[in-house]
């Protein structure tokens, strides 16, 4: 139970930011603001961290993780209690992108400190408690700021993020100590598992698996920031029931990152059917999503949206890592890709649903892109194949 520990400031960390995010978006339902704001407030936050994960991760090699690890708490504590006295649309402009710098700060300096903490394992093992304990803070912070909403207080969620995020420093502070690992930064990688080297590592499931990755955080950008609001206030669903289908989905998604960190997962690997599969079922449910609102099927929806999401992120962070050697180079690539899906996702989603002024109009954007996505993998596959069937010898 232990060994656990180093791994429970992710679960804190996301669960802050799920309760930010959700809190935000019916938070600015009290402000009269347009779905095209939200999602460009949310989409610069998240600039501002693609910005300055690589730059504070570097720094942090430098003058140590403790230090930026405790400003990133820190900072996200003082957003959470200045959010609740924003009253106008500019106050938040000027408090919300500064959870992005929490992040930038946070995360890159916390996996180099995990790595650091956690010498040896597999790239399985490792995998699946990163993925199991993120998951579960990102899914919890959604569906608790939800059931808050019915609470006297509406700001309650923002001050628990404070609460929660001064016990994340308490927590760091305390596992924090040195190691020889901070004498040689150049080691300090996430997730660096020497022990998993197979024979190759075929360049066919990066561009596949990251390409399928980018779909699934954009779309899952746009139904963690724009359908709090865009449900409430446009389709009439309760706080309470979208709080249900993030449980349902986040549950879905803990259930396939154990399948997936299994040893018996392995016959999964290497093989297109469970990359492609899961895509071509989420873009027919974000489909139905765009034309109906039935809870049964967007239940449905969300639990086959969960099992695409950890399919492609587990497969991203898996094919860029196993057998390379320069692991950070490759999990900087993954991270980019995916925050690139997060950025354009809120974006163009909240433009969109203005624009058409139909608020399920994010859910077919999203059925497009995926099925685009699906197409130019596919694509990819047969010049793959037959490029490679040209360079074979002749018998």
């Amino acid at each position: 139970m232990k060994e656990l520990i180093p791994y429970v400031p992710a679960l804190l960390m996301d669960f802050c930011l799920g309760i930010v995010i959700t809190n935000t978006a019916y938070f600015s339902t009290s402000l009269s603001l347009s779905a095209t704001f939200i999602g460009v407030l949310m989409s610069f936050s998240t600039l501002l961290f693609t910005l300055f994960a690589i730059p504070f991760g570097k720094l942090s090699d430098r003058i140590g993780r403790s230090r930026l690890l405790s400003a990133g708490c820190f900072l996200i504590t003082l957003v959470s209690l200045g959010l609740p006295q924003c009253q106008k649309g500019w106050h938040l402009v000027m408090v919300y992108p500064w959870v992005g710098l929490s992040q930038a700060l946070f995360w890159p300096t916390y996996e180099a400190w995990l790595a650091e903490r956690q010498g040896g394992g597999t790239l399985i093992q490792r995998l699946r408690l990163f993925n199991l304990f993120w998951c579960s803070g990102i899914t919890l912070g959604p569906v608790m700021s939800s059931y808050l909403q019915r609470s006297p207080n509406p700001d309650f969620p923002f001050y628990l993020v404070s609460g929660c995020a001064v016990l994340n420093w308490l927590l760091i502070s305390h596992q924090s100590k040195p190691t020889s690992a901070d004498l040689h930064p150049a080691s300090n990688h996430v997730l660096d598992l020497a022990n998993d080297r197979p024979a190759h590592r075929p360049t066919l499931f990066i561009y596949i698996s990251r390409i399928a990755n980018f779909a699934s955080w954009f779309t899952l950008s746009i139904l963690r920031s724009l359908t709090p609001k865009l449900t409430t206030e446009k389709m009439g669903v309760s706080p309470t029931q979208y709080g249900h289908f993030i449980m349902l989905m986040g549950s879905v998604q803990l259930a396939t990152y154990i399948w997936y960190g299994a040893k018996r997962s392995a016959r999964w690997h290497y093989k297109l059917p469970p990359l492609f599969l899961p895509q071509v079922v989420t873009a027919i449910s974000l489909f139905i999503l765009g034309w109906f609102y039935h809870p049964q099927l967007w239940m449905i929806a969300f639990a086959l949206f969960g099992i695409s999401t950890a399919t492609t992120y587990f497969s991203s962070m898996f094919y860029s890592l196993v057998g390379n050697n320069n692991k950070g180079t490759q999990a900087g690539w993954h991270e980019a890709i995916l925050g690139i899906g997060v950025l354009l996702g809120p974006l163009v989603g909240g433009w969109l649903a203005d624009l058409s002024n139909n608020p399920q109009s994010p859910y077919l954007l999203c059925s497009g892109l995926m099925s685009g996505l699906l197409v130019v993998q596919v694509g990819i596959w047969l010049t793959m194949r037959n490029s490679n069937k040209t360079d074979q010898p002749a018998q």
